[in-house]
């Protein structure tokens, strides 16, 4: 590196939005943000600064506006774009850049949560399709099986190591060097997941060891989560299903988990989430919940069952006196 190359990368106040963007990475990677999360920035950043080239002056508040109340942008992308830019830019103020953050003062905005419930019978159906006979097919088996029974995030479960798991205790250990929020914890598989792990242990190849993923190319190189989701939609495809994603059997895990039952907290820790909103995305029932809740809980119903009641009874005392007074005249 030459003595000019590091005068830019400390540079006080960088000069350009690339070399902005470069010195705000650096400073997230050193803080610990995943790799996933340091992409979502860079995504977002360079789509902006390429749809407004000019926005790297005085008119970057009129830039941002127009970014984030694109017509028709739904709340999801707006929020993460603002989740984005926000620090970006307070970084660029901290710099010396702007004065004041384009940003500052912009809140998100309230999005309804995206249920995603795909029925016992449609998930039978993606089991059924994996050969567990093979390597690839049991390795799509037990990672179906673990992102069900855990909520595992899909980056994370492709990064576990033979370490990571206690198949004696059912446990799976998440580094916090693998984990989104860069905390670790455990997660708990029931005694069906641990069967599947073994199986797809007894194929695996000795030569690999312990440093390839317990999820991997037949190959034995890293999958990604884009790759686990093709193969998702594959068997799918398959099965005559509309559309299923690595991230769709995390959410599935939630709400089963709170239908039968679980409590809030634990799904919240169980899932390692920084912030308890998030969880609270998964408290939102689907419309057949709804439904059979209303009418086992209405008021409506239980009052008009009452009266149905008082009804038949009234009936009943009528049908038993006329029949005294028929036994009186006889």
């Amino acid at each position: 590196m030459n003595s000019a190359r590091v005068f830019n990368l400390f540079a006080e106040t960088p000069e350009t939005a690339e070399e902005a963007l470069r010195l705000f990475v650096s400073r997230k990677k050193a803080a610990g943000a995943s790799p996933r999360t340091i992409q979502g920035y860079v995504e977002i950043i360079r789509d902006f600064f390429s749809r407004f080239p000019l926005a790297w002056s005085s008119t970057c508040a009129s830039c941002v506006l127009s970014y984030l109340g694109q017509e028709g942008i739904a709340p999801a992308t707006y929020n993460l774009r603002l989740k984005a830019l926000s620090p970006f830019f307070h970084f660029c103020v901290e710099k010396g850049v702007f004065d004041r953050s384009p940003t500052e003062g912009m809140k998100k905005r309230r999005a309804e949560p995206r249920i995603v419930d795909h029925s016992e019978v449609n998930l039978r159906k993606i089991l059924s399709l994996m050969d567990s006979s093979k390597f690839t097919g049991m390795r799509d088996m037990a990672l179906f099986l673990l992102s069900i029974d855990s909520g595992i995030r899909p980056s994370e479960a492709l990064q576990l190591l033979l370490p990571d798991l206690d198949l004696e205790e059912g446990k799976v250990f998440i580094r916090s060097a693998t984990a989104k929020t860069r905390k670790s914890r455990v997660v708990f598989v029931s005694k069906k997941t641990v069967k599947a792990f073994r199986a797809l242990l007894s194929l695996r190849k000795r030569e690999w060891g312990v440093s390839v993923p317990l999820f991997c190319t037949r190959e034995g190189k890293p999958w990604n989560t884009h790759a686990w989701t093709v193969q998702l939609q594959r068997y799918a495809k398959t099965a005559g299903i509309s559309r299923l994603s690595a991230y769709d059997l995390r959410h599935n895990h939630a709400i089963q988990f709170l239908r039968n039952g679980g409590d809030f907290f634990s799904l919240s820790r169980e899932m390692g989430h920084s912030d308890l909103d998030i969880t609270k995305g998964y408290l939102a029932f689907s419309d057949e919940d709804l439904r059979k809740n209303h009418e086992r809980a209405s008021p409506v119903a239980a009052l008009l069952s009452r009266a149905n009641s008082t009804r038949e009874m009234r009936e009943d005392i009528r049908t038993d006196n006329t029949l005294s007074r028929k036994k009186a005249r006889k």
